[in-house]
Formats: structure tokens, sequence, C-alpha cells
């Protein structure tokens, strides 16, 4: 899927969907690194991938790797994947709150993208994938503040495409709907999966390797005029007049 040896970056990748991706694109021979906001490299991480510790709320941390990114690791694919959502309504989301939801969903890819942005032109080829959700198409109850950081980060995704696209640089965003990670199946019973699994066309949550796989092309050579798309990886969720669960 590469014409030569591209080096990625993906954020929030110790598991779910973003150690998805990091299999896949390793798979499709990318060198990669993954990010994640514990000091100490993850036990059981394969050898081959690289670590790079980052905590977009940890204003240290924050500008260490960012360093670390423009001078030393020069990517040519970056995945921003990581983020949080803290669930609760507006009247009981403070600051402090919407400030921990936009600093990871929002403000901190943006820094991150700036960062390797200069490589990517300098080179004349660059693959950005934005991991959105599908609460960047729709709103959702109670999720307020997530769903303003990812319609954000969908509104970047969509400028940045049109500024970089001549330069070489694809710029794209994958949407993913209810999909059945470790995160998932940590946080919901399995009563509250099959609820929310009749309101999806497919009739089952997602899996991560399948937001993998799309994301690996949008990535690859083989793209070549895709640009400032958000494509929702839900199974026909957010095609069907079938209310949201709230789940999500």
């Amino acid at each position: 899927m590469t014409k030569g040896k591209r080096t990625a970056l993906i954020t929030g990748a110790g598991k779910g969907i973003g150690a998805a991706i990091a299999a896949e694109l390793r798979a499709a021979g990318c060198g990669c690194t993954i990010t994640g906001r514990a000091a100490e490299r993850p036990a059981g991480l394969d050898g081959a991938i690289g670590y790079l510790q980052l905590d977009y709320l940890d204003s240290h941390s924050r500008a260490a790797a960012i360093e670390h990114v423009k001078t030393v690791l020069r990517p040519d694919i970056l995945i921003n994947n990581a983020g949080i959502n803290l669930k609760g309504a507006m009247t009981e989301t403070d600051d402090d709150r919407l400030g921990q939801i936009l600093g990871t969903n929002l403000e901190g890819p943006y820094a991150l993208t700036r960062a390797c942005l200069p490589h990517m032109m300098e080179k004349g080829w660059g693959r950005i994938v934005n991991i959105t959700s599908i609460w960047s198409v729709a709103g959702n109850p109670l999720n307020t503040a997530y769903c303003a950081s990812k319609f954000g980060l969908d509104g970047m995704n969509a400028a940045l495409a049109a500024e970089v696209a001549s330069k070489g640089i694809l710029v794209n965003a994958v949407s993913p709907g209810y999909t059945l990670s470790e995160t998932m199946r940590g946080k919901y019973s399995q009563d509250q999966i099959d609820l929310a699994s009749q309101h999806i066309p497919a009739g089952r949550p997602g899996r991560p390797e399948e937001v993998a796989k799309l994301v690996a092309f949008l990535a690859s050579d083989a793209n070549t005029y895709i640009v400032g798309q958000n494509i929702c990886v839900d199974g026909g969720l957010t095609r069907t007049s079938h209310p949201f669960t709230r789940l999500g």
C-alpha cells in the first residue's frame, strides 16, 4: 500500500481502535510510533513499534513530545486518534471538564498536526487522518462538550484539507460508530450493547480492525484523490431514521 518506507505517528494507540490502526499500518510496511499518556512503554508492545509519551493535558509532556515530533520523528503519516469523553449535561460540565475534553480532542491534535506539516510540505507528500466520531455529524444528549470537540475536529479536517491538498498532503477524517473495543466491553453490559445493536442496520457493533482498514487506505499511496471527507464507519447508523440510543 505504500511506496518506500513511510513513517506513521498514531496517537492514543495503546489499545482499541488506535492499536488496530498501528497494526494495520505496520502490515502495510510503515514504520510506526504510537503515543500514550504513561511515562513507561507499555508492556507487550511490539518491539518494532516506537513509543512516545504524550499527555495533551500536561504542558511539559505536550511541549516535549511536539518538539520530538518536529525534530526527530518527522512522520509522513499522522493519525489523530487520541480522545476522551467525559459525559455530562452542559449544566454539569464546568470549565475544567470542558478544558480537558477540548484540550485532548481538539487543541492537542491541532498543535500536533501543525508540528507535522513542515516535514510533509518539504517532502511534498503527507497523509493526515483525524479519528472523529459519529457525534461529529449528529448531536447526542449529555455529550455536549464531546460533540463540540468532535464537530470542531471535523471543521479543522475540512479546512486543512483544502489548505494543503495542492502540496501533496491529503487530510481526511474517519468517524467510528459503536465499536466493540476493550473500552466499550468494559464500560457497558452485553444487554446494553445488544440494545444499541438494534438501532444499527448492520445489526452489530463495529470491530476496531474495520475502522483500521479504512484508515490505512486513506493514509496510503493508493489514496490519491479523497480529500477533506469525514467517512462514517458505523454499520449504517447515521443513515437511518432510528433514534440514537444514549449508549455512546
